[in-house]
């Protein structure tokens, strides 16, 4: 007895082809991931929390004085410039996500301020002048990766090989 299979195998390598172009030239897919990240970033600031799902204020409450002085309530959402400064970018195979202002890393990863050339930090909170010998910055992290962000990876990832395989 004898079974015969035949298969379209231009079909076949046509489509090993295109899996391929994905792995060669990932940039169109990164950029998609990139720009569903940046989205995602930016409702996190909405939800006032980090990549895990912790509620900023959980961190460290706010410096009383700079919350009665404070416009709104949200953290990290003074004047909205750190949520709407969040872009992403592709360089080769690497998708990154970040802000360019210059303390967007002391809320990602916190920050003790000290005077460089002064004993003391003399600033205003409200209608009260603060001098003091350093100012701690909790960490609030707002950059990273979540469950759902793991998952739309995942999503894009699969679309994208079952457009390669042309089942899409």
């Amino acid at each position: 007895m004898a079974i015969g299979i035949s298969m379209d195998w231009d079909g076949l390598h046509a489509a090993l082809e295109r899996i391929a172009a994905i792995g060669a030239q990932p940039a169109p897919l990164l950029a998609a991931i990139g720009v569903a990240l940046e989205d995602s970033t930016k409702r996190r600031f909405e939800e006032g929390e980090d990549p895990s799902g912790i509620k900023w204020a959980s961190y460290a409450p706010l410096n009383p004085l700079y919350a009665a002085d404070k416009e709104g309530t949200q953290i990290l959402v003074a004047s909205g410039t750190l949520r709407s400064t969040i872009y992403s970018g592709v360089v080769g195979n690497e998708v990154f996500v970040g802000s360019e202002q210059p303390y967007a890393a002391v809320h990602q990863f916190g920050a003790v301020i000290k005077p460089k050339n002064a004993k003391a930090l003399v600033f205003m909170l409200g209608d009260h002048k603060v001098q003091v010998g350093s100012v701690t910055v909790p960490a609030r992290p707002y950059l990273g990766l979540s469950d759902g962000d793991r998952e739309m990876i995942l999503g894009e990832l699969e679309d994208a090989f079952t457009r390669a395989i042309g089942r899409g």
